[in-house]
């Protein structure tokens, strides 16, 4: 049998594909990075259990603190530590802020998420220059207002890291004041908690972000008091957004920046608002 011409089939490739790294937590990005509203690292934390439908105590036991001592055994001081993770109010804090847990916590989720810009949602790069002390709250606070906004917009719920220091008493875009006790059980929710999960109280499970259950008015604030919380925002906003230019710079960015640190030690620590107490009583 003669043929006039060959037929030609498409060749393959038997090369093995490069597959690029899997992580073994969801890529979750964090929210603002960069801005003046960027999460916070218990937010972030307390999501990443949500998208993977388990609490945080459950993400904690059997996917982070493995990662502190480099096997599975949860037995021990590693189950103590677990728990002093929602039982010590002085150690919950300083997660937002820096220290050892910090940068382990930090160090723990990059390694299970692959993401590498989580040192942006703590003060951490700030650690040297201002102090804790008068700047970190006990408890959770938020504003109801963004929470329904978020809601209602469809926008990913979450806890800016701004909301964590005690002299912001009011909330930057609202200007109404920051809320710290649930309006259905009049509970003060912890910053994180076993069964954590943003924009509900951890005590009755109700949503938050129910504006019938506040009674806010507008004339609750003085002028001078906004002005007064919009500098301390001002001030602390910019060390948070500038998170990121630090990072840039520490990672070999093409744009390296300089920090005077001698003029920021010179400056006294923030201290808290003269009129928040006012203010957590609405």
């Amino acid at each position: 049998m003669q043929f006039d011409k060959l037929t030609l089939y498409r060749s393959y490739d038997l090369h093995t594909p490069d597959i690029p790294e899997r992580s073994v937590l969801y890529f979750l990005e964090p929210i603002n990075v960069g801005a003046i509203e960027c999460e916070s690292l218990i937010s972030y934390l307390i999501r990443l259990a949500e998208v993977h439908c388990v609490t945080p105590d459950k993400l904690i036991k059997h996917k982070i603190y493995p990662f502190f001592w480099g096997h599975d055994d949860l037995s021990g001081s590693c189950k103590g530590i677990v728990g002093r993770t929602f039982t010590n109010r002085s150690h919950i804090k300083l997660l937002n802020f820096s220290g050892w847990y910090t940068s382990k916590l930090v160090e723990s989720l990059e390694i299970l998420t692959l993401r590498s810009d989580l040192t942006c949602l703590t003060m951490m790069h700030w650690h040297e220059l201002i102090t804790y002390v008068y700047l970190l709250r006990d408890c959770k606070a938020w504003c109801p207002l963004c929470y329904s906004y978020w809601h209602q917009n469809k926008l990913p719920i979450y806890e800016p890291l701004l909301w964590s220091f005690e002299p912001v008493a009011v909330c930057p875009q609202h200007h109404y004041p920051l809320i710290t006790q649930c309006p259905h059980c009049n509970h003060k929710l912890p910053i994180i908690a076993p069964n954590s999960r943003t924009g509900y109280c951890n005590h009755c499970g109700e949503w938050l972000g129910n504006l019938d259950k506040y009674h806010i008015k507008s004339d609750e604030l003085y002028h001078s008091e906004i002005a007064l919380q919009s500098e301390l925002i001002k001030i602390l906003g910019s060390l948070i957004a500038f998170n990121t230019k630090v990072f840039e710079s520490e990672n070999g960015s093409n744009h390296p920046i300089s920090v005077d640190r001698k003029v920021l030690r010179s400056q006294p620590p923030l201290p808290p608002s003269s009129f928040h107490e006012k203010l957590y009583t609405l």
